[in-house]
């Protein structure tokens, strides 16, 4: 098979439209050698985050832009510019017609969605055999067809990923607001909230890496690995938090940060699953979000001093939250009131 003939192929066998055939010889020439198995990986990635556009978004122009920008550059097997546009509109029309079957709002059933409530945390068993537990204040999303036609889920929040590996033919891809990860291992924690000015991952064995998202790719970094014991974090730029401030593009990438973890500190990112609560030098301001989520309440710090204030500690099994903040009263100078879901937190004179 020549160039052609193979991205061809692979457009059919991503979008489930090959036959039996069609399909071993993909997979024998996936097997070929590694650089297929890369590419192939990267065009299945392109084609799972496209599934999560709105379809109001979807146009032959844009849709080209997106998938262009996102396979071309990188690899030289692609020559054809002429091909490269008949494989983006059978792209696009093929996604055209998942999103008409899956993303519609007339079919609400054909999403499957888990709600981790504010004061709550939730274990699932994927049908792949991944255990998920989904921290409190966080949205698990997948399609019907997670673990036949794709292994991809969107998650808003926080959750700790043990992954099954019952299906290696379709990689396991999490879909955040801003990134994207793709398990090349086992276990990790993933921690993307809405109001939170940073994406975070901490891998607890195996690898992942991490990708900028399709419609959020302009100024970062392509992909990232990370390793056991390694953590990452990248901080949003101002303009990801508030549309309102636009930096120039010569200031406008996020700050990464990639950090190796000791293993007895695992617990402060990956802790809260069993029931575990890790601070370790953290700022009062920060322990009050996770104190919000974990147990349902509003807290508020009517003093700005109180935002910086430092504390490690470590808290097992405790039922609410007066008895957490009565021990980090202990060597904090804070006062605190609760009245019902409001806490209020005060400096000490």
């Amino acid at each position: 098979m020549d160039n052609d003939d193979i991205k061809i192929l692979l457009a059919r066998y991503i979008t489930n439209q090959a036959s039996e055939a069609e399909a071993r010889e993909v997979k024998h020439w996936i097997g070929l050698h590694p650089e297929n198995e890369l590419y192939f990986i990267e065009l299945y990635e392109a084609w799972q985050n496209m599934l999560y556009l709105k379809p109001e978004t979807i146009d032959e122009e844009k849709a080209y832009q997106l998938f262009s920008e996102k396979v071309a550059p990188k690899k030289q097997i692609i020559h054809s510019l002429r091909w490269f546009k008949y494989a983006a509109v059978l792209f696009i029309v093929l996604v055209s017609v998942v999103l008409l079957t899956y993303l519609r709002p007339t079919h609400p059933d054909s999403n499957r969605q888990v709600i981790a409530k504010n004061g709550s945390v939730k274990k699932i068993i994927l049908t792949d055999s991944t255990i998920v537990w989904l921290n409190a204040g966080s949205t698990l999303k997948y399609d019907a067809g997670f673990g036949k036609t794709n292994r991809t889920v969107y998650l808003e929040g926080e959750a700790f990923f043990d992954i099954g590996h019952h299906i290696k033919t379709i990689p396991f891809i999490v879909n955040t607001k801003n990134y994207a990860i793709r398990d090349i291992g086992t276990r990790f924690n993933l921690k993307a909230y809405p109001a939170d000015p940073f994406f975070e991952t901490t891998v607890v064995k195996g690898e992942v890496a991490v990708a900028a998202n399709l419609e959020n790719n302009q100024h970062e970094v392509n992909l990232i690995y990370v390793k056991p014991h390694q953590l990452l974090r990248i901080y949003y730029h101002p303009e990801k938090q508030d549309q309102k401030e636009i930096a120039s593009p010569a200031h406008s990438y996020n700050e990464v940060q990639v950090s190796q973890i000791d293993s007895a500190k695992m617990d402060v990112y990956a802790g809260w699953k069993d029931d575990l609560l890790v601070f370790d030098g953290n700022t009062l301001n920060e322990i009050s979000k996770v104190l919000e989520r974990r147990y349902n309440v509003q807290i508020e710090l009517n003093d700005n001093q109180l935002q910086n204030i430092r504390y490690s500690g470590s808290f097992k099994n405790v039922p609410d939250i007066d008895k957490v903040l009565s021990i980090i009263k202990q060597n904090t100078p804070i006062n605190y009131t609760i009245d019902g879901q409001k806490v209020t937190i005060t400096k000490t004179n």
